[in-house]
């Protein structure tokens, strides 16, 4: 127990529950499209094809070749190498140039999409490539519901800078909740308190918080790190430290010192590096990426995923013109450090993508009890000044947000399955979302009583999720059959959670209407 006086118990209260309040619908739409783009990768092997391979397992060194040699030498400056979550292998060769539309240098070259097994090239597409994810991306809806986790869809960089102060709101919001807690141990396990509704709806959000405060410190902390790093704490090292030129802090940040020696050489072969990194770290192997191709002081870094009880990315580095292996690099310097250590923590402390299915299924039901906690204490406040028109309108408000949103989100699946197969999905997409709000808008406005809105969300919900599966199977999706076959486990196992879903909603549904019928029948009264 933490001792407080009554005075700081008011004012913690205060800055709890105004924290929550001021941006808590945006909070909660973060959180809630967090807790789906968690499952960012398997949505997007569900909704565009999955494949079985994990990471470049293929001879990839001669498709490399046969491509550098027959490109500008502009275009070799750096090249990328990756396959796609639908199988398909991608090479960006690219340098620097400014980009027109920001005034900023960007990545410009040649994008290549292949069929590993074969080598050829199925398209090639030139520009500032990663500004046209079309070329890079096989699913829409994954990238869609990405950046509307990342950036709210806002304008760069406006988007991360709102959501990394929603992360500082949310930070302030837990550390009090923790101060607040005066029993932490006998609240993880405390009781709801039948009859009196407002007293049960606290003992629910209490409950709820008290397992999920760490989780929600973490969340926070390391979303704001993200939203930030770029926006605010990268510049200003740069300006600091470097006078402006990025370009030189990331080369001390994230590149070793490298003589420049710009001879041309025959390039190392990428398929006995494949082989020396497996050998040295281990794989599956995400990402090559080649720093000044067939030069003397060209570099190879190679990006291993978390594997062998590793938390985060792990990347190697390798000599572009000999092969010879120069060691494992740390993400951030180039020397072991209590940095880079953290730095290296982040992703999979905020993406939960350390132990697989598993761990990443825990951020799932964590993120989802963040989002409880997260409407539970908005109602609190507003059941106590429900007397007030204008927080009864805030009521009605965060209704259609925490109905609305998910009911957009499942609008935004269903215009890009009807969109794959003539239309364009990642104009579509976005749009099915922008529809699926607006109507959720007008329903609010319109529909009379709150109980009815509700009900009228809770079919729109049931039915979006029951007739997601077959809508995707109608638009060529991949079958249950073939899926089991080939075992692609996520095409199955999305299929079924909407399902259930939906069932679960229809069967509290149908419950709900049964009571509502017994608590209206009139009493029986004995004959005369």
């Amino acid at each position: 127990m933490i001792p407080i006086s009554q005075p700081q118990m008011k004012r913690l209260t205060a800055v709890h529950g105004w924290s929550g309040v001021i941006l808590g619908l945006l909070l909660f739409t973060v959180v809630i499209t967090g807790t789906v783009a968690v499952f960012a990768d398997e949505i997007a092997r569900w909704s565009a094809g999955s494949s079985t391979e994990r990471g470049i397992d293929r001879p990839i060194d001669g498709i490399v070749r046969d491509l550098a040699e027959k490109l500008p030498l502009f275009y070799l400056d750096d090249v990328a190498v990756w396959k796609t979550d639908a199988g398909e292998l991608m090479a960006f060769f690219h340098s620097h140039a400014e980009n027109p539309a920001t005034g900023q240098p960007d990545e410009y070259g040649a994008m290549f999409r292949i069929d590993p097994a074969s080598g050829a090239v199925l398209d090639r597409n030139e520009g500032f490539m990663w500004k046209q994810p079309w070329a890079w991306d096989p699913s829409a809806l994954r990238h869609f519901l990405v950046d509307l986790h990342v950036q709210l869809y806002l304008p760069d960089p406006w988007g991360l800078i709102v959501t990394g102060v929603l992360g500082l709101l949310m930070m302030a919001a837990a550390v009090t909740g923790f101060l607040m807690h005066r029993h932490m141990i006998r609240d993880l396990f405390v009781a709801e308190r039948p009859g009196a509704r407002l007293v049960s709806a606290r003992d629910r959000h209490v409950l709820a918080s008290s397992w999920s405060l760490p989780f929600a410190i973490v969340l926070a902390f390391t979303g704001s790190f993200f939203s930030f790093a770029t926006t605010v704490s990268f510049p200003i090292v740069a300006q600091v430290a470097f006078g402006g030129d990025r370009e030189a802090m990331a080369g001390t940040l994230f590149e070793p010192p490298v003589v420049e020696d710009t001879r041309r050489v025959r390039a190392a072969d990428l398929d006995a590096i494949r082989a020396i990194a497996l050998d040295e770290v281990g794989g599956p192997l995400t990402f090559v990426s080649i720093h000044h191709y067939g030069r003397a002081d060209s570099r190879i870094h190679v990006w291993h995923a978390a594997d062998d009880g590793r938390l985060g990315f792990t990347q190697t580095v390798f000599d572009g013109a000999s092969g010879a292996f120069l060691g494992v690099k740390p993400q951030v310097g180039n020397s072991p450090s209590t940095g880079n250590t953290i730095r290296t923590l982040m992703w999979p402390l905020h993406v939960g993508d350390f132990a697989g299915l598993v761990s990443k299924a825990v951020w799932g039901a964590l993120g989802a009890t963040t989002c409880f906690v997260i409407l539970s204490g908005l109602r609190l406040w507003v059941r106590r000044r429900e007397a007030e028109p204008l927080w009864r309108r805030f009521g009605r408000a965060l209704t259609v947000t925490s109905l609305g949103l998910p009911v957009a989100m499942l609008a935004s699946a269903w215009a890009y399955f009807l969109a794959l197969p003539a239309a364009d999905p990642f104009f579509w997409t976005p749009l099915g979302f922008l529809a699926g709000a607006v109507a959720c808008i007008v329903l609010g406005l319109r529909v009379a009583t709150e109980d009815r809105l509700r009900a009228l969300f809770w079919r729109i919900l049931t039915w979006a999720c029951l007739l997601l599966p077959p809508l995707r199977l109608a638009t060529g999706g991949t079958s249950w059959a073939e899926a089991l076959a080939r075992g692609h486990g996520e095409v199955l196992s999305i299929d079924l959670l909407l399902l259930a879903a939906g069932g679960l909603m229809w069967w509290a549904r149908s419950r709900s209407r049964a009571r509502t019928i017994v608590r209206d029948r009139p009493a029986m009264e004995p004959a005369e």
